[in-house]
C-alpha cells in the first residue's frame, strides 16, 4: 500500500469529493475512514490502514492524559464511507470545517494514508519545508 501524489479537486454542494484514481486504488473494496488529523488536515485511511492506526493508538496507553486526548479526537471524528460508482466519498461538515475546506481541496499521498487539505492549509504546510530546509530536516531526522 502506498498513497502518493498531489491532486487538486473540488467538493460539490453535497460535500462529495471525487477521490483521485491513484488514491482510490489503495482503498480495499472502496472502503475509507476519514478523520481529523495533524496540522489541520483530514486523514483518509484504507480499512487496513485504519486497523493499523487503531492498534497504534491503543498502544499509547490509557493512563496518559495526552494519549487519551489523541485517541478521543481521532476516534470521535472518524467517518466511515465507501467510494460510490462515480468515485466519490462524502466529506462530513465537521471535518470540512476542521480543515477549513470550502470548495477547493488538495488531496495528497502520505504513504500509509491520504490527506485532504484546504488549498491554503497545504500551501502553508509546504512553506514549512522551504527550499534548503529539506536537507536540514533530513539530517535532523537521520533520513
Amino acid at each position: 500500500m502506498s498513497f502518493t501524489g498531489e491532486f487538486r479537486h473540488t467538493v460539490d454542494t453535497k460535500g462529495r469529493l471525487i477521490v483521485p484514481s491513484r488514491i482510490r486504488d489503495e482503498l480495499e473494496e472502496g472502503q475509507v475512514v476519514l478523520t481529523k488529523y495533524f496540522n489541520g488536515c483530514i486523514a483518509m485511511w484504507s480499512r487496513r490502514g485504519w486497523e493499523d492506526l487503531e492498534r497504534s493508538l491503543l498502544l499509547l496507553g490509557r493512563s496518559k492524559q495526552d494519549a487519551r486526548a489523541v485517541v478521543r479526537l481521532v476516534a470521535a471524528s472518524a467517518h466511515q464511507d465507501e467510494v460510490d460508482r462515480q468515485g466519490r466519498i462524502t466529506l462530513p461538515g465537521n471535518l470540512r470545517a476542521y480543515a477549513g475546506i470550502d470548495r477547493g481541496v488538495v488531496v495528497t499521498g502520505a504513504l500509509d494514508h491520504g490527506e485532504v487539505w484546504s488549498p491554503g492549509g497545504w500551501e502553508a504546510e509546504q512553506e514549512k519545508v522551504e527550499e534548503g530546509r529539506l536537507d536540514e530536516l533530513a539530517q535532523e531526522l537521520n533520513f
